[in-house]
């Protein structure tokens, strides 16, 4: 298995450097190198773990406020950690090219080689359609995660103007594809999740690879970020359906602070996780004592003395505050999906919609299964408005160290003068500010990818 996704990571590699449009598409290629033809060939493409998995970008969230970074320790981080910290004009990306930006465009790449590949098969082939469903899946995922950072949060009223992505389906690499209109990209990725829903089983053989509890998962992640919460509750409902367990922080065969990492190692034994992603790399993905990036006094002030999160997820070195948890069980950031934000999400969409007894039932039982045993609150506020403020809190808390949750959270809040929030650091004498709906929410993209494919930047 290792050495057969070595050499499709090859084969794909080489697929790739054509994706970047450089000038050796003319060379002829070897005839004796063989590109994937097999179902079980493309399987293997999509169980390449560091393609598929990993790298999940982060990067957003070295804009929030859950992040601190003293004065003294500002000469260890990058010009580009720098530049997002202090919400820079421009991020000043290494080489003029980001693996933020690059990273996605390969997990798309990657699923387009299986969509392509798997054609020749008969459309009811069980296999193929299961590679089908997976493909489309990391499709969206990738796509959705690009949105994030690098185009302006979703506004019904807007999305139809404002800039998108370059929407690729295929692998020709002689389509030079412009930004579609942000509508156009929620679109394309609401209809890969549902059509991937429909064709993925319930359960996997490994981790690593999804289902169709995560298509639900994702459909209802990417439904709350467009404001459509009936349909974000439906998803929810369709993935605790089948997978409802949170994690009792009390049970320390599971979580407990005699671990390096808290959780389970590379989450195997972690019920909770329902798509397993990460992100490695860089000051601001790491979670481990002692790191020069700090968990804002801000965020560590709002847990209660029984909040075993408080406990549990981080850590003092000398003077530093640090995250040292994460659902990988290890240093890297947690970039997939699991239950604790699905119940999150369906507190929300409850409480949006005015069912505020259905809303308490569900962040009270993540609050039970969070503070020392006995000691949890019950919340009783029956203002929707005010729970949603909670509901936004605890958001905050649970998901402090988890994919871009804060960042996309911020986006989105500002929308709403009510939920609206200023963001203020100083760095070595000098206060930055980032304003509610700043266009400083939205990154530039790569000079490289200007330079090469024309498409528009993004105005910062």
């Amino acid at each position: 298995m290792n050495r057969n996704l070595t050499f499709y990571t090859f084969v794909l590699f080489l697929w790739l450097l054509t994706g970047c449009k450089q000038d050796w598409l003319d060379v002829k290629p070897d005839k004796g190198l063989s590109v994937p033809q097999t179902l079980s060939d493309f399987q293997s493409i999509l169980d390449d773990e560091n393609v598929l998995n990993r790298q999940y970008t982060f990067v957003a969230n070295a804009g929030t406020d859950n992040v601190f970074v003293a004065d003294a320790d500002a000469g260890n981080l990058s010009e580009s950690d720098l530049n997002q910290y202090t919400w820079s004009l421009k991020i000043n990306w290494l080489n003029g090219s980001a693996n933020e930006w690059n990273h996605p465009f390969t997990v798309i790449n990657s699923a387009n080689i299986v969509l392509d590949g798997i054609d020749k098969f008969p459309s009811n082939d069980q296999t193929a359609l299961y590679l089908k469903g997976q493909s489309l899946f990391y499709r969206a995922y990738a796509y959705y995660t690009l949105a994030q950072v690098f185009c302006k949060p979703y506004s019904k009223a807007t999305a139809s103007n404002d800039p998108g992505l370059p929407i690729r389906t295929n692998t020709n690499t002689n389509e030079t594809k412009q930004r579609s209109s942000l509508q156009e990209v929620y679109n394309f990725i609401l209809n890969d999740l549902n059509e991937a829903s429909k064709l993925l089983p319930e359960t996997k053989p490994i981790l690593t690879r999804t289902t169709a509890v995560a298509a639900h998962a994702l459909l209802a992640r990417v439904y709350l970020t467009t404001g459509n919460y009936a349909n974000a509750k439906l998803q929810c409902d369709a993935v605790l359906s089948k997978q409802a367990t949170l994690i009792d922080y009390n049970d320390n065969q599971i979580v407990s602070p005699s671990r390096t990492f808290r959780f389970p190692a590379n989450g195997i034994g972690n019920p909770e996780i329902i798509f397993y992603g990460y992100s490695i790399g860089g000051n601001f993905r790491g979670s481990t004592k002692g790191s020069v990036v700090q968990a804002s006094r801000q965020l560590y002030n709002l847990y209660e003395d029984n909040d075993l999160r408080k406990e549990l997820c981080y850590a003092l070195t000398g003077d530093r505050l640090n995250f040292v948890a994460s659902y990988t069980g290890t240093s890297a950031t947690f970039g997939g999906i699991a239950t604790n934000e699905i119940y999150l999400i369906r507190a929300e969409c409850f409480a949006r919609t005015g069912n505020v007894t259905a809303a308490l039932k569900d962040l009270n039982l993540l609050l039970l299964n969070r503070y020392k045993k006995g000691t949890a609150p019950t919340i009783t506020q029956n203002d929707p408005k005010k729970l949603l403020l909670t509901i936004i809190d605890e958001r905050r808390k649970e998901l402090a160290r988890y994919t871009n949750s804060r960042w996309e959270d911020l986006r989105r809040f500002n929308l709403e003068p009510e939920f609206a929030v200023e963001q203020k650091i100083t760095l070595k004498g000098q206060t930055y500010i980032l304003a509610p709906n700043s266009p400083r929410y939205v990154l530039n993209i790569p000079d490289l990818e200007i330079r090469i494919s024309g498409i528009e930047q993004n105005l910062r």
